[in-house]
Parts: structure tokens; C-alpha cells; sequence
């Protein structure tokens, strides 16, 4: 028997790939096709100077992302988009973030498409005209007002009634393409039952305030808060009177599954980035990528990668099936916990082997690091999840462990 590490493989099985991109072939073949050109010539080259100026996407730059269809992906043809299931979707979406440099781009695309298909899917013949039609070409821009620094049952943002319409009031910030949105999905406490509502509030609406509010990375989204200050709203605007909370875990469950397939993308490229970096730096007079202790860390980078790659590929897998819940599923939220810190351990991994390079701005790490780091917090804190999952999962045993206790 050949010793353990040096198995003979059939002839009629070549080894599998270690590197593979989420997609099938033909995704990949699909986003080279009809984006590449797009993506190197309009998005990448400016990626630079938008993250140092903190300056958001130019609105002509994504009028052409909708004229290719990557603004109504998922909605269907008769409005104006490419009607594609989300499974289609999260594998472009990882292409995209894998082949740009610009990781904010996927990212918008993605809030913008889920606020779309929301808006779609009331059915509304006057918010399908209105919003949902320019949605898909990329005439308008739609973004989501939930964060404010409270829990939904605290907000401050209130909505009261005046009349046959309402009257709004409060702060959202920070909105992920607040400088972009033509109209936000925005979430506030009815004055007067207590109950969450939302609204829709548009830009040019009087009462409203907007202002730039750059994070640390992911700087051409165009972060924003959006202040309320009596912005009287008709009737027309209001999408949910009552538990709003239920109508927010739409967008919030699709962002999850979203978010992990972008940032997947660009895990991979900067995982290759690094890998041929060290192949080429001298330490000890060998290159880096032959030292033990360096192949160690680029084992464990993949080992994320790839346990990411599949719990990506499986959550897929069960929507394709029907197999999910959008209101609460917890494979997603497992899938967004462990893909998101799997991301931040590779950040801190190609800081620790990449030395100074990983740090300055003309290398090729330290904006994307950036950019990774702000899912942290932007996509909802890592521990919060672990909370609503603990909880869950403590009460799940201890009502099976109350089954199986005999009666006294």
C-alpha cells in the first residue's frame, strides 16, 4: 500500500481544480460576455479615484449598467428587465466582483435590484409605472432606510397621520447608496399604534436632507444619511401599515445570500493576488510562497474559500429547490456568519503575510481590505447573528429535551 499523501489516482480522473469560481461555466462565459468590456473599460479604471475622493458612481455609468440589464436582472421582461431566478443572479453577481476591482459596484447593484423586485412584487400597476419600469433600465435608483442606531421597536424616525395622508419625521443614516437613490424604502414607527410602517420618500420630496456619509471602504456606493424633517407623504407611499419588520427580513434574508456572493468574488481575487505576490518576494534568499509557515497561512486562506465557496453553492441549491424561507431562514444567516468572518480572517491573513504591502495605497490590497472590513458592521455585526442563533438554538433543545423528560 503506497504510503498516506501518495495515493495513485485512476487514469480516467484527472484531479479536480482547487480553484473554481462559484458559477457554472456558462455564468462565467455569460458576465465575460456581456459585461467584460463594460467592467474594464467603465468600472475598473476609476475604482482609484472614487474610493480616495469618496466619490459615488456617476449616474451615466449606471444608466449603461441598466441598458446591459444588470439593473432588473430578476424582474420580469414585461417591465423591463431579464427576468432570471435569484440563483442566476447570486452567480453573476460573484463574476462581477471577481472580475472588477471596484467591490462596490456588485454591492449596489444588488440593494438596488432587491428594492426593484420588492416594488415589483406588490403588483402595484402605479408603482410598477412610477418606479419599478425606470428601475430596470437604470433611470432611477431605489435604496433601503432601515439603520438609525436603534433596534426597529425603538426608532426614532416616526410617522403620523395628517389627514387623508402622513407626515414624516427622523434621521436614517447611514443608507448604502443614500447619494444615489432616487427613493428609499424607508421604515418608521407609527405615532400613534406603535406599529413599524413603510414608506416611500423620494428625493425631491420637501422635508428632505441629504448628506454624504463615507465609510471606510466601499466609498463609491455613495453612503448617506437622509434626514426627514415634516415630509408630507400621500397615501400612495405607504407599502406596509403594519409590521414592517416582516416586509424588512425580505430584504434583509436577500441581501444576505447576496452580499455572500460578491464578496466571495472578491476573496478569490485577492486570495490569487496575494498567492503570486508571495511567489515573488525574497526572504532568506527563497520566495515567500516556499517557507512552511507561508504555505500554512495560503492553506488556511483556501480552506476559507472554498468551505465559503460551498455553503454559498448549497444555499443556491435549496432556493433553486424552493427550499427556503424569506421572512426568517437560518441557513442564511448561517451562510452570512460564516462567509463574512471568513472574509475578515483572510483580510487579517494577507496583512500578517504581506507585510507593509498590505497597508499602502498603490499596493494591491489595502483598498479591497478596507472595503471587506466594513461588512462587519455595515452588513449588521457578526454578533448580533450569533445572538438571534444562540437563542434559537437553546430554545430548540430545550424543548426536545422537555419531550424526551418522562412526566413526574
Amino acid at each position: 500500500m503506497p504510503p498516506e499523501g501518495n495515493l495513485i489516482r485512476p487514469a480516467s480522473r484527472p484531479p479536480e481544480e482547487l480553484l473554481r469560481s462559484l458559477g457554472r461555466k456558462e455564468d462565467v462565459d455569460e458576465v465575460r460576455t456581456r459585461f467584460g468590456a463594460f467592467l474594464s473599460e467603465k468600472v475598473s479604471p476609476g475604482a482609484f479615484e472614487r474610493d480616495r475622493g469618496g466619490t459615488p458612481f456617476s449616474r451615466e455609468l449606471l444608466r449603461e449598467a441598466g441598458r446591459l440589464g444588470l439593473f432588473g436582472f430578476t424582474v420580469p421582461a414585461e417591465v423591463g428587465g431579464q427576468g432570471r431566478n435569484w440563483r442566476d443572479w447570486g452567480l453573476v453577481l460573484h463574476e462581477l466582483c471577481y472580475q472588477c476591482t471596484d467591490t462596490a459596484f456588485p454591492m449596489l447593484l444588488a440593494y438596488c435590484g432587491t428594492v426593484t423586485k420588492l416594488l415589483w412584487e406588490t403588483k402595484r400597476a402605479d408603482l410598477i409605472d412610477r418606479y419599478v419600469r425606470p428601475m430596470a433600465s437604470g433611470e432611477c435608483f431605489g435604496g433601503f432606510a432601515w439603520s438609525e442606531g436603534n433596534d426597529p421597536f425603538s426608532f426614532t424616525t416616526t410617522l403620523k397621520r395628517d389627514g387623508a395622508g402622513w407626515v414624516l419625521d427622523g434621521r436614517k443614516c447611514p443608507i448604502a447608496d443614500g447619494q444615489i437613490a432616487d427613493v428609499v424604502m424607508t421604515f418608521a414607527k407609527n405615532a400613534a399604534t406603535g406599529d413599524l410602517t413603510t414608506v416611500l420618500v423620494e428625493r425631491g420630496d420637501r422635508g428632505v436632507e441629504i448628506a454624504p456619509y463615507n465609510a471606510m471602504g466601499l466609498r463609491s456606493a455613495g453612503l448617506a444619511s437622509w434626514a426627514f424633517s415634516r415630509v408630507r407623504l400621500g397615501p400612495e407611499r405607504v407599502l406596509v401599515q403594519a409590521d414592517g419588520l416582516s416586509y424588512a427580513q425580505r430584504f434583509l434574508n436577500e441581501r444576505r445570500l447576496e452580499m455572500c456572493c460578491w464578496a466571495l468574488g472578491r476573496m478569490r481575487s485577492l486570495f490569487e493576488a496575494v498567492t503570486m505576490d508571495l511567489s515573488t518576494r525574497i526572504r532568506f534568499r527563497l520566495p515567500l510562497i516556499e517557507m512552511q509557515t507561508i504555505q500554512a497561512a495560503v492553506g488556511k486562506m483556501y480552506v476559507g474559500l472554498e468551505t465559503s465557496r460551498i455553503v454559498i453553492a448549497h444555499a443556491l441549491e435549496r432556493i433553486e429547490r424552493d427550499e427556503y424561507d424569506w421572512l426568517w431562514d437560518p441557513p442564511l444567516v448561517v451562510l452570512k456568519a460564516h462567509v463574512i468572518e471568513q472574509a475578515l480572517q483572510l483580510c487579517r491573513t494577507i496583512q500578517d503575510v504581506a507585510g507593509g504591502y498590505a497597508v499602502f495605497e498603490q499596493a494591491p490590497y489595502e483598498r479591497h481590505i478596507r472595503d471587506l472590513m466594513c461588512l462587519n458592521s455595515i452588513a449588521g455585526t457578526l454578533m448580533t447573528l450569533a445572538v438571534d442563533l444562540g437563542g434559537l438554538a437553546a430554545a430548540e433543545v430545550q424543548r426536545k429535551a422537555k419531550k424526551r423528560s418522562p412526566p413526574s
